[in-house]
């Protein structure tokens, strides 16, 4: 269970970049970062736009 509602999804993120989050723990730092920037990023942008 997430522990916070965020407006962008992880998964998508990921499938949207190219990233196979489903390996499990198989995924490099960079990968992972990548992810998370890109939802800062859109989480950021959601916030400004209200």
């Amino acid at each position: 269970m997430a522990k916070y509602n965020l407006p962008v999804d992880k998964h998508q993120v990921a499938t949207q970049l190219g990233v196979n989050i489903a390996r499990g723990g198989d995924n490099t730092s960079r990968e992972n970062g990548r992810v998370g920037g890109e939802m800062v990023r859109r989480t950021f942008e959601q916030f400004g736009q209200r």
